[in-house]
């Protein structure tokens, strides 16, 4: 169904389970702002320790040789979030180029949406942002049920046959 499509996927709590990692590491340091727990954070060992989701990873390995326009796009709180953010990916096979937004940014400001763009998010927010912009985007949640026309819990419907 996506086929002609550009698709930009997210990577935390889409790809991979590290926004639930981060909001458990940072329950533990509520003395500290967002801004000063994210220089804090150890973001080697997190990206190391991070499993992927209903297997996002293997599905990805398997779309990157399928077809073109698979892209991340994924949020960004400090540079060295981003550089093991990207080395985990790179060590599993992921090769996509992967576009990063910096706090306080829309994800529409980065890759402007048009209505052959798909966006996978974990983030009802940015779902919303993308559609109101003329994109397509659907809510990822690994928990769900099933997959429905506005969620999905799995990105094995991008795959073909």
């Amino acid at each position: 169904m996506y086929d002609d499509y550009e698709v930009l996927l997210d990577v935390d709590g889409v790809l991979i389970d590290s926004e639930e990692r981060i909001v458990k590491r940072k329950e533990e340091r509520k003395d500290l702002t967002w801004d000063e727990f994210f220089e804090t954070v150890n973001w080697e060992e997190l990206y190391y320790e991070s499993e992927e989701i209903n297997d996002s990873l293997q599905i990805l390995r398997k779309l990157q040789e399928q077809r073109k326009g698979i892209y991340g796009l994924s949020k960004f709180h400090v540079p060295k979030e981003a550089q093991y953010k990207t080395k985990r990916l790179r060590k599993n096979g992921i090769y996509i180029p992967i576009f990063y937004c910096p706090p306080h940014v829309k994800k529409s400001e980065i890759w402007i949406p048009n209505q052959k763009s798909l966006l996978v998010d974990d983030s009802k927010k940015n779902i919303t942002d993308w559609i109101e912009n003329g994109g397509v985007g659907l809510l990822f949640d690994g928990d769900a049920e099933n997959n429905s026309k506005e969620k999905v819990k799995s990105l094995h419907f991008l795959l073909r046959g």
